[in-house]
């Protein structure tokens, strides 16, 4: 019998969500949601995106995303996420993640920030992001999210992606401990802590 559930992906930029959000996807054969491909297609329908138009489109790709992923009976999710114990204003929200139809395991991936820094400066996204005048703001925020940790949205496998020259291997390490966080119920949306310690 298949398992079900939720797969959020957190971590700071360039720490490796995507690519084991990927293979985390395909061993349990569930979908896999990337809120960049969503924001990226919208960035496709404009000519030139500047910084404004960028914000706009972040946060109605935001939107696209939720109402996407709680469509779902289970899933992958990948996103730069908004920290929870910061107020700012970029990043996904977390709040609509307890209206999702099966379990939440959250899989942070952490990242020494030197190397994450490093990785974001070289890899090479749509021009809509605008990274080139973002990227002093953004550099500046990686020792802070690194120092936060994991989004504590339910019970939480780390893998450290600092040394990613086997992904598939981090991947297999993350989807052994996922199937035995799965295998035991709690109530969907809910934290597997949450209902130990009603």
């Amino acid at each position: 019998m298949s398992i079900k559930g939720f797969a959020i992906v957190t971590g700071m930029p360039a720490a490796g969500k995507t690519a084991i959000g990927r293979l985390i996807a395909n061993s349990f054969g569930w979908p896999f949601l990337d809120k960049d491909d969503i924001l990226e297609a919208e960035f496709n329908k404009f000519s030139a995106v500047d910084l404004p138009l960028r914000q706009r489109l972040s946060r109605e790709s935001d939107e696209v995303f939720a109402d996407q992923a709680k469509a779902l009976p289970s899933g992958v999710l990948v996103s730069f996420w908004r920290p929870r114990d910061l107020s700012v204003s970029y990043g996904t929200a977390t709040d609509w993640i307890a209206e999702l139809h099966a379990a939440v395991v959250e899989l942070h991936c952490k990242c020494e920030p030197d190397v994450a820094r490093e990785r974001f400066l070289k890899r090479q996204r749509h021009q809509g992001h605008n990274d080139e005048l973002r990227v002093e703001s953004l550099t500046q925020q990686f020792d802070e999210l690194a120092a936060l940790g994991p989004l504590n949205l339910g019970p939480c496998v780390t893998i450290d992606t600092t040394h990613s020259d086997d992904i598939a291997a981090l991947a297999h390490e993350a989807i052994r401990e996922m199937r035995e966080l799965l295998s035991s119920s709690f109530e969907p949306g809910v934290s597997k802590w949450d209902t130990l310690n009603p």
